[in-house]
């Protein structure tokens, strides 16, 4: 994990987070579509994708129409100023919705963070997100290996066990 991503960790607001120093370790990738495509292979159900400081006012309005109220407080990432935030539950039908709508509508930049989480914890945490150079993503040891291999695949990506120190 950068120092960058550490420090906003210590500075952030309380709200689940993903506090696992072993988790997975999955590379970033800059194609929303194909994320959102293979987010389900991590999601069991009754999961929810957390989108943080979106970038364009098209995709604030798409988000606003598909999310549900919160239903936990997830420690944002953006400290300044208060970022836009929306909880999407994850289904391969919504999933493929947004790919869809992105591919009609594209986005220059989609979000700061994104997040997967099942209501009481955090499965899959992303800061800098689909940037050009974006972090790796961390996925909760809670997933099974096979799910990270196929989910890792599906993203053209590769993934290993992250460093416990």
């Amino acid at each position: 994990m950068g120092l960058i991503s550490r420090l906003l960790e210590r500075l952030s607001p309380a709200g689940l987070r993903l506090d696992e120093p072993d988790a997975w370790d999955v590379t970033g990738t800059g194609d929303v579509e194909r994320f959102l495509r293979a987010i389900c292979l991590l999601a069991p159900p009754g999961s929810f994708a957390y989108f943080e400081a979106t970038g364009e006012p098209h995709v604030a309005e798409y988000l606003r129409g598909v999310s549900v109220p919160a239903p936990v407080h997830v420690a944002v990432g953006t400290i300044w100023p208060r970022p836009d935030t929306y909880h999407v539950p994850v289904t391969a039908q919504a999933m493929e919705a947004m790919a869809a709508f992105l591919e009609s509508n594209p986005a220059g930049f989609f979000c700061a963070h994104c997040h997967l989480h099942d209501g009481a914890s955090v499965l899959l945490q992303w800061h800098d997100a689909f940037g050009a150079h974006p972090d790796p993503m961390r996925v909760s040891r809670r997933v099974g290996e096979e799910a990270v291999r196929a989910f890792s695949a599906a993203l053209g990506s590769s993934y290993a066990p992250g460093d416990a120190g």
